[in-house]
């Protein structure tokens, strides 16, 4: 720092908070939903559980076209779900602290508390369960219950 600068501040130098890490072992409520909130990256979650948690990019992209347009999925389509994929919904994942993205090798994998936003796409208000969240959220028959 110059000088002049630190002359006038003296012992009372102002600090600056460096960024703040994420934590890496739980996800808010907040965060949770707005990961879940968009369609591709429910699809994207889904897929990289369903092949062990780590594709390449490629493969992840011709997935979601093909669920998303099935045999209409040309070129172009493609393309654009790359580009989705690539400035949006990878680095919110990545930013989450769920996902890891080797850009040299063009793979992702999940990480971290992956597990805990899965859940919620698993959860089924419907089913009969004897959990507590199964019972908090079932939807009311109008069966009297004992």
């Amino acid at each position: 720092m110059l000088p002049e600068i630190r002359s006038l501040y003296g012992s009372s130098m102002p600090t600056y908070e460096t960024k703040r890490e994420v934590d890496r072992t739980r996800l808010s409520e907040d965060t949770v939903f707005t990961l879940l909130s968009a369609q591709r990256r429910r699809e994207m979650l889904r897929f990289l559980e369903q092949v062990g948690g780590e594709t390449t990019v490629a493969d992840m992209v011709a997935e979601v076209t093909n669920r998303e347009y099935g045999r209409e999925g040309n070129a172009a389509k493609r393309k654009a779900i790359y580009v989705s994929l690539y400035q949006t919904h990878m680095p919110k994942f990545v930013g989450a602290g769920v996902l890891d993205h080797d850009v040299a090798n063009q793979t992702i994998r999940l990480i971290g508390p992956w597990k805990e936003l899965y859940a919620y796409l698993e959860f089924d208000p419907l089913e009969t369960k004897q959990g507590l969240l199964s019972r908090m959220f079932r939807p009311k028959t109008g069966r009297a219950t004992d």
